[in-house]
């Protein structure tokens, strides 16, 4: 394993910052972390790279403690802004960042990993004129020097116009085989975690609330029927009667069911005397159950 957590522990004075935090992570994988802000995200990042440390439990990076030089030489990592020299260009701070790392790139491959990031066109501008979606992809280009095995990536979309968004994309799904890579990386954009990740953990307030495939957190029944009647709280007591999982949404009740029983539903419905307002189907999304989960359905 790249990565082994186990009973994980951080504090930051009274407060838990992650508890009972278990993780693990295989070469290849991409996995994301989700979560709102203050849930943990950072602070795991932190704790793999050494930055900080647990009250409890175990970790280890690629078989050894987080901060060794074992493990950091295999890391490329960018957390919270990325930091940049201001009046220096892409390709110097790239040359003083691979110095920092004790590597000595040609100009020649600091340019190619500067096209491979999209700031070609950024010449030598300095980098305090960039955007934060350039920030983000020159950060990138930084984590690249030396061919790391796993890079960890801290909201690595935020900035990052719809091209931007589409390009990270298709570059984090292609990386793996193409630097042998494996990607850590935290968001809150769902659609784009649908599209790269294939594990996924979900954070509140430092628990995991989820961990696995993203096919597993959609769940095995994606199908509901949703409906309207003059009589909500009526309608609902009806269904819980009849052993039905309702969900309310609103004004409307959101009812576990496969899309042929909708016409069944709806008659039996009528001739309880409930007055239908509404009885159509509804496919479940991942942001709904990741909604549910999270305890929040707005």
């Amino acid at each position: 394993m790249l990565i082994t957590a186990n009973n994980i522990q951080v504090c930051y004075g009274a407060k838990i910052a992650l508890d009972r935090f278990d993780f693990e992570m295989a070469p290849g994988e991409i996995s994301a972390i989700l979560g709102p802000n203050g849930s943990g995200k950072t602070t795991l990042f932190r704790l793999l790279l050494g930055l900080l440390q647990q009250q409890t439990g175990e970790v280890e990076v690629f078989g050894t403690k987080p901060g060794s030089l074992h493990s950091l030489a295999k890391i490329g990592a960018t957390i919270e802004t990325p930091s940049l020299y201001g009046h220096l260009s892409a390709l110097e701070n790239i040359q003083v960042t691979s110095h920092l790392k004790e590597r000595q790139p040609d100009n020649k491959a600091i340019r190619e990993l500067i096209e491979e990031v999209g700031l070609s066109d950024a010449g030598k501008l300095p980098a305090s004129k960039y955007s934060l979606g350039m920030r983000q992809r020159l950060a990138l280009a930084q984590a690249l020097i030396g061919e790391p095995e796993l890079l960890i990536l801290d909201e690595p979309a935020n900035g990052l116009d719809p091209v931007g968004i589409r390009w990270f994309r298709e570059w984090a799904v292609n990386a793996p085989t193409t630097r042998n890579l494996s990607i850590l990386f935290s968001s809150h954009i769902l659609n784009e975690v649908a599209q790269i990740a294939q594990k996924v953990v979900l954070l509140k307030e430092g628990k995991i609330i989820f961990s696995g495939s993203l096919e597993q957190l959609k769940g095995h029944s994606s199908h509901k029927i949703r409906i309207k009647t003059t009589d909500i709280g009526k309608t609902r007591a009806f269904f819980e009667s009849k052993g039905y999982n309702v969900i309310n949404d609103n004004d409307t009740l959101l009812l576990d069911s496969p899309p042929e029983q909708r016409p069944e539903i709806a008659k039996l419905l009528v001739h309880e005397g409930h007055d239908l307002l509404e009885c159509v189907s509804q496919e479940t999304t991942l942001e709904d159950h990741y909604l549910s989960l999270m305890g929040d359905s707005h």
